[in-house]
């Protein structure tokens, strides 16, 4: 099904599925050779399980894909008011790049490079101990102004143009590095991904793997380093510790140390399998109490616990206290949930919720559609080590994605008014020429 399905399309880049399902597999396939291994401890009800659900996982995947493609459907490429005005809104977010480029640099110059302006230990306890409705909002500005949206703004709009970045370019990308060492790891795979998407159409297939590989590899190698590094409690002695990272690498296990972060989410299904239906019953309220965390704790403050959150204070309260986490395997969740058949519907919900996505950013096309699909795409780790649909839905799509571009494109169309050059106007131009 996997080959019908895909035999065509699994080769381009700007197609979700082909993402999903690949980020699928590479977080599952180490654990699963571990397994066959007898690295994990199994028995043999509990393997025949554990690969039972991915097998039912991947084919729920499929059939939710299937029924969002013939059910759902949208206008065609870049023809509707929508997609015209968001590509509008793009051409002036690139000409006014200089612009947002000084002002997130202002902003990034007050709260330092840092996440929440402070050491990493410090920002788990804040986040741990402030409403997240507070937290939102407390680093909304950061967000919509951030290095990652303008630099992918200066990416796009110079490759379409001059099929080269600019100065400006470079040095945002370089700026972003900064952050990635003060322990932003997101922004790597947020700046590889929009790369690679708008060289895509220049470059041929075996450039395009090829730098895919070393991109996965280059971000394995920088995670297990900034996972070591951000424990310092500046800056600088962030730096120092990445610099003592990587001068004491005695071997290629101890370079990519930060591999685990892929072996682990597939641990804590494994765990959940061991444990449920036989220690713990099936969750069958689990998709009512992730609709709840729409409702914000400062309205809620009973709400229940994401379940990312809810397996560290049952299998590791410890960890629980001090502020850590872990991530769920995306099967996890539907496991949780009801079992193998909770592991379908959960992948049929993610299938059909991702097609509709994958329709939605081909009909806004041009630009515009290449930026949301790169900012979006990061999310897509959300979707295989997080948990809960309702959950990636709120944090993933609402607040982490769609809200910040809206916001900065609104932004973008203020300044345009005071500078006496209005959308109505902008629609007449086009974006891909040189001079518009």
């Amino acid at each position: 099904m996997l080959l019908i399905y895909f035999s065509k399309t699994f080769r381009d880049l700007i197609n979700i599925h082909s993402v999903a399902i690949s980020l699928m597999v590479f977080f599952s396939l180490p654990s699963v050779i571990l397994i066959l291994l007898d690295e994990f401890h199994l028995n043999i009800d509990e393997r025949l399980t554990v690969f039972s659900a991915i097998s039912i996982g991947f084919i729920g995947y499929i059939f939710g894909v299937l029924f969002a493609k013939y059910l759902f459907q949208f206008k065609r490429k870049g023809n509707t008011l929508l997609s015209n005005k968001l590509n509008t809104i793009f051409c002036s977010s690139y000409r006014h790049r200089y612009l947002l480029a000084v002002i997130a640099i202002l902003v990034f110059t007050f709260i330092g490079f840092m996440p929440m302006s402070m050491s990493y230990r410090e920002s788990v306890m804040y986040r741990m101990e402030t409403p997240g409705v507070m937290l939102y909002f407390y680093s909304l500005i950061p967000t919509v102004f951030s290095i990652t949206i303008i630099s992918m703004i200066s990416i796009i709009g110079d490759v379409k143009r001059y099929r080269k970045l600019s100065l400006l370019s470079y040095l945002l990308i370089a700026l972003s590095f900064l952050f990635v060492i003060g322990g932003h790891r997101g922004i790597l795979v947020y700046l590889f991904a929009c790369l690679i998407i708008v060289f895509q159409p220049y470059l041929k297939r075996r450039h395009i793997i090829l730098f895919g590989v070393i991109s996965i590899m280059f971000i394995i190698v920088v995670s297990g380093l900034v996972r070591f590094a951000r424990v310092g409690g500046t800056f600088a002695n962030n730096l120092e510790l990445a610099y003592e990272y990587m001068t004491n690498v005695t071997s290629l296990t101890s370079l990519f140390w930060g591999l685990d972060d892929f072996t682990g989410p597939f641990s804590i299904f494994i765990t959940l399998v061991q444990n449920i239906p036989q220690n713990i019953p099936f969750d069958y309220a689990a998709y009512i109490n992730d609709l709840s965390l729409f409702i914000p704790t400062v309205i809620y403050p009973d709400r229940p616990l994401p379940y990312s959150l809810w397996y560290v204070k049952t299998f590791d309260p410890e960890t629980f206290e001090m502020g850590g986490g872990f991530t769920f395997y995306v099967l996890g969740f539907g496991y949780l949930f009801a079992g193998l058949i909770g592991v379908f519907i959960h992948l049929f919900l993610y299938g059909t919720l991702f097609e509709c996505l994958n329709k939605f950013f081909r009909m806004i096309g041009g630009d515009a559609g290449i930026l949301l699909y790169s900012y979006f795409i990061i999310q897509l780790l959300g979707f295989v080590v997080g948990s809960g649909f309702f959950a990636f839905i709120k944090a993933s799509l609402i607040l982490n994605t769609f809200t910040p571009i809206a916001l900065l494109f609104l932004f973008v169309t203020i300044v345009d008014i005071f500078t006496n050059k209005p959308l109505a106007h902008n629609l007449r131009l086009n974006c891909t020429q040189k001079n518009p």
